[in-house]
């Protein structure tokens, strides 16, 4: 695939840098960073950095042949949404687990703002009212987490919520839902009876539940999908246009019926459409993300449909990604593979957008990605990983510069595969981190703007390299190095003025084959990573020599 790339502006200006010496290794050249295509419509708006002024000296080029990876702070920036390390917490993790004082300090220190409730497929069997009463007639799993055990875990750990509503109840069903999330006691507003007669009352009746079960205040959640894979459905509740293995329980495999409902009086299921309407007449704040594909004209046109249909009323377009549905041939591969996937889904995405929505870029969010799509297939658990780290972290910078607004990688915790795999980032029994927990806990503590880079350095096979701003006028790099071998090379920031201080927090593996994780020096490190604190390199004066760890993601940080 044909990448787009940065020009590389080369000024005269750069800052003067007394960084940590390392051994020449030099890397033949190759290539460039591609640049980033223009950012989806944000919810959240994003503040512009400080101005970056020019040095008035010159850094010569490296005397020993190390390759220089230049970073341009007067470039095109693009906003870097801190949603993009978001993950997903199933229901089946029980409330003991959601209780976990580990857990919830694992959490914490992820630095993850945003965790997708309830748990992928389950959703469209989750009935929220019978399973936060313990009614075992409509809930299926009365032992696994309800809604106040979800909004315990989410204010304990101070992020945020998306909330995945079932299709196969009604819409009234999911306003009350959001009511209960984030409805005032005293709220006399009206939702009423359902297409089956069910009366859901008003909104108060359901934050008064909620303040009965111990949450008197609204927790507000702002963000909604209705329903899941639902294109996904089988083939014997869903129709004809369902896959022969389809997965999903659901009424419809159809992106016009998904959007527009189907059917009348008590054979009647609701669409899209009238999900959106009634949620967000209890709260019209709220943001209803509809279900897409990554290419709009697979699964018999879903994607098109959902995006024609839609049109003004689509809040966000989510989009789920397994890359591999057969066993990784081999780790090469999989750290090959972010490079190759999300310029050519974002183009496909947008185009469809251009066509069919009169050319407004709805925000895409990834609710769900990891590296296989079923994990029965992983036999070799590459999901635990080191090789999985260097590829989620890949994953969430690639997915920045093509324009994805948020992420949600699947899953925290989900509990191991009969072969030993796991997607989640924690153990469900032992809380311990496996290595793709440290991807995201590393992306936590970049910037909020992308700077452009350019890398003689293959990102594919190599170094793949991420830059980026913050509000206070520091700088962060990321950088992924894919080989066996420690990297050598210069790294100048062109635009940037004053002495920097320079600290780096290292993940690195001993091979790619390990689940053993080595954070800044230190195995299985505090839960606070207290006893793991960064590596001082110094003060920082127009370029830093640095080494890349074999096998690792670096972070580097420059402070004024």
């Amino acid at each position: 695939m044909q990448k787009r790339r940065f020009l590389l502006i080369l000024l005269v200006s750069l800052l003067t840098l007394s960084g940590c010496s390392t051994s020449t290794n030099p890397t033949s050249p190759s290539g460039t960073r591609p640049q980033p295509s223009a950012q989806t419509s944000n919810p959240d708006s994003t503040t512009p950095p400080p101005e970056v002024k020019e040095s008035p000296t010159a850094i010569p080029p490296p005397d020993d042949g190390r390759p220089v990876i230049s970073i341009d702070a007067n470039g095109t920036t693009l906003p870097f949404d801190k949603r993009l390390f978001g993950t997903n917490l199933p229901a089946w993790l029980g409330p003991d687990r959601l209780k976990n004082n580990d857990i919830r300090a694992r959490t914490v220190a992820l630095g993850s703002p945003l965790l997708r409730l309830p748990g992928g497929s389950w959703s469209s069997a989750y009935h929220w009212l019978a399973c936060e009463m313990g009614d075992s007639k409509d809930c299926y799993w009365t032992w696994a987490a309800k809604p106040t055990d979800f909004l315990n875990f989410v204010r304990a750990t101070g992020t945020q919520a998306m909330w995945t509503v079932s299709m196969n109840g009604t819409s009234k069903e999911a306003a009350a839902l959001v009511a209960f999330f984030n409805g005032s006691v005293n709220d006399t507003t009206l939702i009423g009876v359902d297409i089956h007669g069910q009366d859901w009352k008003t909104v108060g009746d359901w934050a008064k539940l909620r303040a009965k079960n111990g949450n008197p205040d609204p927790m507000p959640i702002t963000l909604w999908e209705v329903g899941n894979e639902v294109y996904g459905g089988k083939p014997g509740s869903g129709g004809s246009l369902c896959a022969s293995w389809g997965w999903e329980d659901i009424w419809t495999c159809d992106g016009t019926e998904y959007m527009l409902g189907k059917g009348s009086g008590n054979d009647r299921h609701e669409g899209y459409l009238e999900f959106r309407a009634a949620m967000r007449a209890v709260d019209p704040t709220i943001l209803v993300g509809a279900v897409g594909v990554p290419h709009p004209g697979d699964w018999s046109g879903w994607g098109n449909k959902v995006i024609e249909k839609g049109g003004e009323d689509l809040d966000f377009y989510s989009i789920h990604f397994y890359p591999y549905s057969k066993q990784p041939r081999n780790t090469a591969d999989i750290l090959a593979r972010p490079q190759n996937i999300w310029k050519d889904v974002m183009d496909t995405t947008n185009a469809a957008f251009d066509e069919l929505a009169n050319g407004r870029r709805i925000p895409v969010a990834i609710t769900e990605y990891n590296l296989v799509a079923f994990q029965d297939l992983d036999n070799d658990q590459m999901m635990t990983k080191a090789a999985n780290a260097l590829f989620i972290a890949d994953m969430i910078g690639q997915m920045a510069i093509n324009g994805v607004t948020m992420a949600n990688q699947w899953a925290l915790a989900n509990g191991k595969a009969n072969n030993g795999t796991d997607y989640g980032m924690l153990n469900t029994d032992s809380g311990e981190r496996n290595p793709q927990y440290y991807a995201i806990r590393l992306w936590s503590q970049f910037g909020n703007t992308l700077l452009p880079v350019d890398s003689p350095l293959p990102n594919d096979t190599t170094l793949s390299v991420y830059a980026g701003q913050a509000e206070d006028g520091s700088f962060s790099i990321l950088a992924i190095n894919k080989t066996g071998d420690a990297l050598d090379a210069r790294l100048q920031i062109a635009g940037a003025s004053g002495v920097l201080h320079a600290s780096a927090d290292i993940f690195s593996a001993n091979n790619l084959d390990a689940t053993e994780s080595i954070f800044n020096g230190v195995t299985n490190p505090a839960s606070d990573f207290s006893d793991a604190p960064a590596k001082d390199l110094g003060t920082a004066n127009g370029f830093l020599d640095y080494s890349f760890t074999p096998y690792s993601i670096t972070l580097i940080h420059l402070k004024p």
